[in-house]
């Protein structure tokens, strides 16, 4: 898979997660405490149209709403179609990966920008089924894409800025997919 194409799969991960939560599970507290299912799901559906609208000047959502979980107060299912199309629609605008872009990190090719939308979608729908009892557990042929992508994604420089939390020792027995989520800072129940 490319960079495109790994996000694409990323984002829609999140959206089949998001689109598959039922009303009676919003107010269920998360891994990222102290966020609840709906506040983590707006905040993962906001940070894809954040990171996007950095790489094309579309500024659809404001950092403060993205990066404090603002719910939203409607079904998340159009939410979520919205947030998918438009993000991805967004990246594959001519130029996007090549083009240099002002980030809260400095300047970044969007070649490693894309990176951070794509580990938020994967690790956040991650959060959430596992949060409800229904971790995902990605494709075998992703697992060596989806790794190098946290590999180059998660590292301490990450962690500085509070991007990325602390990686985590995964169980005996951990699934690639959760071995994974614990480069990202995911702590794995069994």
């Amino acid at each position: 898979m490319d960079q495109l194409e790994t996000l694409e799969f990323a984002v829609n991960e999140l959206r089949r997660v998001v689109t598959a939560l039922d009303e009676t599970e919003m107010d269920t507290v998360t891994n990222c405490e102290p966020w609840t299912v709906r506040r983590l799901a707006s905040h993962a559906l906001n940070n894809q149209l954040l990171w996007a609208g950095m790489v094309t000047g579309q500024h659809t959502v404001s950092a403060e709403d993205t990066m404090g979980a603002v719910p939203y107060d409607r079904p998340l299912t159009p939410i979520a179609d919205d947030a998918a199309d438009r993000a991805l629609a967004m990246w594959r605008t001519e130029g996007v990966l090549a083009g240099m872009h002002k980030t809260p990190f400095g300047e970044l090719p969007g070649s490693v920008v894309i990176l951070f939308p794509t580990v938020d979608a994967l690790a956040h729908a991650w959060d959430i089924s596992s949060t409800l009892g229904r971790a995902v557990e990605f494709p075998p042929e992703t697992i060596p894409t989806i790794s190098a992508v946290f590999e180059a994604t998660c590292t301490d420089a990450a962690r500085d800025h509070g991007l990325i939390r602390p990686a985590t020792e995964p169980p005996a027995g951990a699934t690639d997919t959760e071995r994974v989520m614990a480069t990202s800072g995911r702590t794995i129940h069994r």
